[in-house]
């Protein structure tokens, strides 16, 4: 007999099949009628219903059946709402997970769906015009490399989760290769109120989709054997990344301390051997560290330093199929979200990678003046900022200041033995109104959310002495990067180039003490700037920079040549900003000047060029009014008036 047959059958009396169903049909009552939940009351996603939401009873039953050694897939979940820009961001998702290089051979990712193996993305995007929300699905199975055909298993999957839920879905999917472990995208409409949107409950979204997908691959494939287990979990540790044992860890911690299970018991004598390897194996990438009384002390912050690691190894995978420049990975830092980080990083965009694929993020690499290269994930807003790979950009988080509320809820806690109450706000203060004390409560609540705080059960709050630092450090965890682009062209057109530049505008002692090879270029075109900028006749001023009189003379031309080339384009004459105070077109493209990013937006009789930022970068294609004042161009789409610039 082989060494991995490990079935063993025990013999044991009939039990009637009758009983077998009735305990069947009783399960399936008592889930519908919601006797079977957790306790407690967690949060739902967006769009999810706990109650009204399809697939309940069916994901109570898979939770029921499932089998330990199933075959692992890793299935993640976001529900989009359509936001200001409506559905249009829904046809970026489709776009998204269509791109370049995502096919097994570096191809364009093909769309597919139930029965057609090329959809047209156009058409779905036109049937989720309307759609309040659309359902963004990552299945990617552990062994998915021995699989078949992944188009297969998804449509087998989805005509599954169609069964589960008792409605016909509205779906395309793709097969992304590009990364290390092949994976499928699905996009589900969510629909509105005229066409019946689509509700699906918490415990089908959290478990439901994994039971179903862990089902057929494990059809396919077969349970995993015991020897097969064992090697998983024992390769997972000395990996780089944040894995199932970590989360077993983290599960034991008391205090930020692990106590092996040798002395306290719980785990087999294997598990606690892969336990202790994965420990040692921290310890030396500084993140555990072995006490005298036997117990691993965790660094603050390990869970997201392991993450982190994670991203690199897909970083790299990915500079792998990167065209074009070459970027050393020795040479990469990674930059958490999470991490409290101020100041900012100065330096030339090198590429962008796709980062968080269910919210179309960025990960974007940027080779800074000390010969970092930092990768920095973005969100979708944070990225249509960016220039071109070879911009120079400025990427940070601006310093975080204490907040009144927190130093006055410190302050009444301090004198109360560290409680804080609406009541005991109103002691304190009886010239303050509800609404105002509402406030405190309301930023209290916050601060929960973000682990910062603690409620009572009588409504209390406990509030610790380094309350104030928690608060702080909680909204730097919060708080967005800030993406200042300096050039959107690379240094070397800047040198001789017709126009202000960035290089004009630079300190030269700011290139003191750096090094690296960007900023060995940057010392270099800045030197070649200045003798280009002499030898035609430019002023410089005491600090070695341009003149007031010939940058503005530079910016002046430069737009000036921008609107001779964009009219003979589109074949309309240009209106000088200095001739009108009103002005309504489409916004049509953007441009790129050394001075900056231009929207070009085309009238009826003409077009102009404006400067464009943030999220108005999104505005391409729509209809945009402009009303300028002496000081500013207001922005206005449809009839809300939006920004101003």
């Amino acid at each position: 007999m082989s060494d991995d047959f490990d079935f063993v059958p025990r013999l044991g009396k009939i039990r009637s099949q009758g009983k077998a169903k009735t305990q069947l049909k009783r399960l399936k009552r008592v889930v519908a009628k919601g006797r079977l939940s957790t306790r407690g009351r967690s949060s739902l996603p967006p769009g999810a219903v706990r109650h009204a939401g399809r697939g309940k009873v069916q994901a109570a039953l898979a939770r029921h059946w499932s089998n330990q050694r199933a075959r692992r897939v890793i299935v993640k979940v976001h529900i989009a709402r359509a936001g200001p820009t409506g559905a249009a961001s829904f046809a970026k998702h489709v776009a998204y997970i269509r791109r370049e290089g995502a096919g097994r051979d570096g191809e364009r990712g093909k769309l597919y769906d139930r029965s057609v193996d090329e959809v047209d993305a156009k058409a779905f995007n036109e049937r989720a015009d309307e759609d309040r929300r659309q359902f963004r699905l990552i299945v990617s199975p552990e062994d998915a490399d021995q699989m078949k055909n992944l188009t297969q298993f998804t449509r087998a999957f989805m005509g599954q989760a169609e069964k589960d839920l008792g409605r016909r879905l509205d779906w395309v999917a793709a097969n992304h290769h590009d990364t290390g472990q092949p994976h499928v995208h699905i996009v589900i409409r969510g629909g509105n109120t005229r066409n019946a949107e689509l509700l699906i409950d918490r415990k089908y979204i959290t478990q439901g989709f994994r039971a179903r997908a862990q089902e057929l691959v494990t059809l396919e494939l077969g349970q995993r054997r015991l020897r097969e287990m064992a090697a998983a979990r024992s390769n997972e540790a000395q990996r780089e990344a944040l894995t199932a044992i970590d989360h077993d860890i983290a599960r034991s911690l008391t205090d930020g301390r692990y106590t092996p299970e040798s002395e306290r018991g719980g785990l087999s004598r294997f598990d606690g051997a892969v336990v202790n390897r994965r420990l040692r194996f921290l310890q030396t990438l500084g993140l555990a560290k072995r006490q005298e009384d036997g117990r691993w002390a965790m660094q603050e912050g390990w869970q997201d330093s392991l993450r982190a690691l994670g991203r690199r190894g897909d970083i790299i995978r990915s500079l792998a199929n990167l065209e074009g420049r070459q970027i050393d990975a020795s040479r990469l830092h990674a930059l958490p979200r999470q991490m409290n980080f101020a100041g900012e990083i100065l330096g030339r965009l090198a590429a962008t990678l796709p980062g968080d694929e269910l919210r179309n993020g960025t990960t974007a690499l940027i080779e800074g003046l000390d010969g970092r290269i930092w990768s920095i994930e973005m969100t979708e807003q944070e990225a249509v900022q960016l220039p071109k790979p070879g911009g120079i950009v400025s990427v940070g988080r601006g310093a975080v200041e204490s907040k009144p509320a927190d130093r006055t809820i410190a302050a009444i806690a301090k004198r109360n033995g560290g409680v804080y109450s609406e009541e005991l706000h109103e002691v304190s203060d009886p010239a303050s109104s509800p609404s105002f004390r509402l406030a405190h409560k309301r930023r209290l609540e916050a601060l929960r959310r973000l682990g910062a705080a603690e409620r009572n059960a009588d409504g209390s709050w406990s509030i610790l002495g380094d309350f104030e630092e928690r608060a702080l450090q909680a909204d730097a965890r919060r708080q967005r990067l800030t993406v200042d682009v300096r050039s959107y062209l690379s240094i070397e057109a800047l040198v001789e180039r017709h126009a202000e530049t960035w290089l004009d505008r630079i300190d030269a002692q700011m290139l003191d003490g750096t090094a690296g090879p960007f900023a060995d270029e940057l010392r270099k075109s800045f030197y070649g700037r200045t003798a280009w900028l002499q030898s035609n006749g430019y002023s410089l001023d005491d600090t070695g920079q341009l003149t007031r009189e010939d940058a503005e003379r530079l910016r002046r031309d430069e737009l000036e040549k921008a609107a001779i080339t964009e009219s003979a384009r589109v074949e309309l004459p240009f209106a000088d900003t200095e001739n009108w105070d009103q002005f309504s077109g489409t916004y049509s493209r953007h441009v790129e000047l050394a001075q900056g990013r231009f929207a070009v937006i085309e009238g009826k009789e003409g077009f102009v060029l404006v400067p464009a930022s943030g999220q108005k970068l999104n505005w391409v294609g729509r209809n945009v009014e402009l009303n300028r004042s002496r000081t500013s161009t207001l922005w206005s789409l449809g009839r809300s008036r939006i920004h101003a610039s």
